[in-house]
This record gives C-alpha cells, sequence and structure tokens, in this order.
C-alpha cells in the first residue's frame, strides 16, 4: 500500500505535493492502468487536509492524461507505463565498422550570431526590410485561400500566382524573358544550388563513369564551393580581375557546369564586363557547359546602367539563372528560384520534389500579391535609395583612409572590397583593434574556403570586406571613426 506524507513546512504546495507523488508513483510503475486512488473523502481524512485540495491535485492528474474519474467507481490510473527491457548483449562476429559519411567542409555555424559587436557582414540586408505592415495586414484578413494552403500539399515547383510575377518582375528588372512554367521556387539560393549538383555532378558520374568538370570564380562562394568538392567535382579555378572572370582562361574540353556571380562577384564584386559575358556565352556553347548565373543581390545598382543579366543574352538555353528573396526582404523569407531551360525541366522538377515537397507556400502567396500589387516594387525602390545613401558614406570615409586602396563593388549589392598593398599581419592587427572597439569586419582569410588559390597566385594584396545593408548610417560611421583609431595606433 502506498504511503503518502505530507511536508507541511515545504514551500511546495500540498496539492502540488499530491500530484508529484501520483505522478512518480505512476511513472516508477507502483500504480498501475486500472488501479485506484483514494476518494476525495478518504484522502481528505487521511491527510487531514480540506477536500478541495485533493480535488485541485486530482484535476491536475486528469489534465496530464494519468487518471480518469468514472462515475459509481471513483479515480484510477489510465496511463500506461512502456515496458522497459534492459538490452540483453549478442555476441557477433568481428566486422567492418559502418562508413561514416564525411563532412561537406562548410562550417556549420556560418549564420549564428557574430556577438554584440557591430558587424559589417556581407549580404545581409537591413533588419528593418521585410514589409511588416502589409504582412500584418495581410496575414490578418480573413482567406479561405490562405486555409488552403496552409492545410494542403501544393506543387514542390511553388505556387504558380509567384512565378508568373516573378517572370513580369525579372523581365522588367533584368530583362529576363521567360514563363512562370520555367520557374522553379527553392529554399533559398542553396537548394537551388543543391539540386543543380545532384543533377549534374552525380548523374555524370553514376551515367559517364568520370567525374563532372565544373568551372568556378576564385574566390568563391562557399556555399557553391562546398557543394561541388561534397560531390565530387573536378573543379578547374580561375580568378577574377577588375572586370570578372578572366574568360580567356576558360578551359577548352568538355565541361558540364560554370558557376559565376557576374553583376557583383562574391566576395570581390567586381562586375563581368560585357564582352567578357558574351565571350563567356559562346565558349559555353562551344564546349557544352551550362552557366549557373547566381544574381544574389544585382536587384541593388548605384550610379550605372546595370548591364543585362547573362541570361538576358542567352539566345542558345545555356544559362540557369538562380535569384533570392533574402536580400529584399530577408534571410528568414528562405525563398529563392530557378529560371531553368526546357530541357532541364523535368530534372530538376523531379530532384526538387524528391529533395522536398515545397517551400513556405502561405509566404509565397503573400509575395505573389505584394508584387501584384506594386508594393514589392515600391518597396525595392526606397530600400536602393537607402542602400545608395550607405554605401556612398562608407566608399567615401574609406577612400579617405585608404587612399591608395582598391575599392570595389560599389555598383551594385550590399557589400564592398577593398585591396590595399599591406602585409597580412598589419592588416590582422588592424582586424583586432577594431573588434575590441566593437566594430568587425572579414577579411579573404576569415571567408577562405579552398577557392581563393588561384587568385591568390597572381595576387599579393590583402583584401577586406565591409558589407554596409544591415548598418544604419551612425553605425557606419562609428565604422569609420573606429577605423581611422585603429590606423592611428602604432
Amino acid at each position: 500500500m502506498l504511503k503518502l506524507t505530507l511536508d507541511r513546512e515545504s514551500r511546495t504546495p500540498l496539492q502540488l505535493q499530491i500530484f508529484q507523488f501520483y505522478l512518480q508513483a505512476i511513472q516508477r510503475g507502483d500504480l498501475l492502468c486500472g488501479d485506484k486512488l483514494p476518494s476525495i473523502r478518504e484522502q481528505a481524512q487521511a491527510l487531514n487536509i480540506a477536500k478541495i485540495t485533493v480535488v485541485m491535485a486530482y484535476d491536475k492528474l486528469m489534465a496530464a492524461g494519468l487518471i480518469k474519474s468514472r462515475h459509481g467507481i471513483g479515480y484510477e490510473v489510465i496511463f500506461t507505463t512502456p515496458v522497459r527491457v534492459t538490452p540483453a548483449h549478442v555476441s557477433v562476429p568481428q566486422g567492418s565498422p559502418p562508413v561514416t559519411p564525411k563532412a561537406a567542409g562548410v562550417s556549420t555555424d556560418v549564420y549564428a550570431e557574430p556577438g554584440r559587436e557591430c558587424y559589417c557582414r556581407m549580404g545581409v540586408p537591413d533588419p528593418n526590410a521585410f514589409p511588416w505592415a502589409s504582412w500584418r495586414k495581410w496575414n490578418n484578413a480573413p482567406s479561405v485561400l490562405k486555409e488552403q494552403l496552409f492545410t494542403r500539399y501544393h506543387s514542390s515547383n511553388g505556387l504558380f500566382s509567384l512565378r508568373e510575377q516573378l517572370a513580369r518582375y525579372l523581365n522588367l528588372s533584368r530583362g529576363i524573358n521567360t514563363r512562370a512554367e520555367n520557374i522553379i521556387i527553392t529554399n533559398g539560393i542553396q537548394e537551388g544550388l543543391s539540386l543543380l549538383s545532384q543533377i549534374f555532378i552525380v548523374h555524370h558520374a553514376v551515367s559517364q563513369q568520370k567525374k563532372c568538370h565544373v568551372v568556378a570564380e576564385s574566390p568563391c562562394y562557399s556555399g557553391a564551393w562546398h557543394l561541388f568538392n561534397y560531390y565530387g567535382a573536378d573543379i578547374t579555378s580561375i580568378a577574377v580581375h577588375n572586370h570578372g572572370l578572366q574568360t580567356d582562361k576558360l578551359p577548352e574540353y568538355e565541361t558540364q557546369l560554370c558557376y559565376v556571380t557576374p553583376a557583383h562577384q562574391y566576395p570581390m564584386g567586381s562586375v563581368l564586363s560585357l564582352e567578357r559575358r558574351q565571350s563567356l556565352l559562346t565558349w559555353a556553347q562551344r564546349v557544352g557547359a551550362y552557366i549557373l548565373e547566381d544574381d544574389y543581390d544585382a536587384v541593388f545598382t548605384y550610379g550605372e546602367n546595370p548591364l543585362p543579366a547573362l541570361k538576358a543574352m542567352d539566345y542558345h538555353n545555356r544559362v540557369i539563372y538562380m535569384g533570392t528573396f533574402s536580400k529584399t526582404l530577408g534571410p528568414g523569407t528562405r525563398l529563392g528560384y530557378l529560371i531553368c531551360p526546357d530541357e532541364l525541366l523535368p530534372a530538376v522538377k523531379n530532384m526538387k520534389a524528391l529533395n522536398n515537397n515545397g517551400s513556405q507556400w502561405l509566404l509565397q502567396q503573400f509575395l505573389a500579391e505584394l508584387m501584384q500589387n506594386q508594393v514589392f516594387y515600391s518597396h525595392i525602390s526606397k530600400l536602393a535609395c537607402n542602400y545608395a545613401a550607405r554605401l556612398n558614406l562608407l566608399r567615401d570615409g574609406l577612400s579617405v583612409l585608404f587612399p591608395s586602396g582598391k575599392i570595389a563593388g560599389a555598383t551594385a549589392g550590399l557589400h564592398l572590397s577593398l585591396r590595399v598593398d599591406r602585409h597580412p599581419d598589419m592588416i590582422a592587427r588592424l582586424q583586432q583593434r577594431c573588434l575590441l572597439a566593437g566594430i568587425r569586419f572579414d577579411t579573404l582569410p576569415d571567408i577562405e574556403n579552398g577557392s581563393g588559390a588561384a587568385w591568390r597566385r597572381e595576387n599579393s594584396d590583402a583584401v577586406m570586406f565591409f558589407g554596409f545593408g544591415g548598418l544604419q548610417i551612425q553605425q557606419i560611421k562609428k565604422v569609420l571613426s573606429v577605423l581611422e583609431q585603429a590606423l592611428a595606433q602604432p
């Protein structure tokens, strides 16, 4: 017989002591399913407490799904404790250990919070960029469509409403003429890169019994570089120049993929010239390659008329275009998109469906309506004006502090690169001084992923990167002030 004793000196209320006693008894198996608890009257008398205290304790046990009250019978246990079996040792012959998959190489905390310092991180938009007022208005309005989007499965390719609006938007902003049917919505650009890596690199290795050949920029975006390496591609790295990828160094042999960021090279910031764009497209047609055009932040252009996207110049269907909403709305949207040539659509659609059933359908519909109502366009225009002011302040300040430095990336995007003819140790000391003052910026070694070797063979300058999208004007002024003080130190 279980004996319940109350500790009247304890700060734990009596009703909670009763609840905990029976909870532990059921968990230990001292009380089994079907066992009865004392009646309220019996328990109150035995413990010399008010009936209401017992009632409150039993109510907690019922709310927890541990007991139930049956008319004419009383309270009985309904919780079944899982049977605990001690695993038996089975002698097996010694065999080979299981294969441990290799890690892809990319840091898993690459997007973790950096700390309290003011961080000039590349590719980060204004934290207030998301149109919260429009979202709240849309989200609070009742809609059968929203209920269906939330409670049903939809096309893994993405909502047609968004793809239709994207086709219109890309025609206006990037000069790309495409159909909604050729657009696939992804979980950011990274998923698009992963889908294409699986299709091209893995399929080529299986079907052709040889490695897929990929050309990439040097230095290159880590997310792409590590994917290509992980899936076993044979990578040729070509150093970027003031005018982007050096197309005269493209290999003249069979190549399957060429990954580029022509509008705002990541991370160096250079723009692929019109001549080189034409040369790249001609080369792709000649060697049978597809070009992966990563247009991650080209929606923001400053001062100059932007060059057309590679996809807008593609008359032979050699370009696979990739874009994202992470820079216009925020990384938390996790929405990107691919524009695929007709012949690749079946494979990409199938791989997308194999990877996941789709991407944030509610948010997709919100964006579709935002674009249809022109709110998205005014939102982009406002952001571009704000970013232009921040860029000019940062660029002018860096030009004064580093008069012999070379600044790139000022025509598009959300970050600048600064090349200086100084020893890396000096830059490392400068970086540490700034960090102590609460300012953080990255250097080329900080974001090194193995892709920069080709660039370093041709260049000896130290490179610093300053993102301005996530910083307000006052924060940029602080960055420049701290840099000035750090440079003045011996």
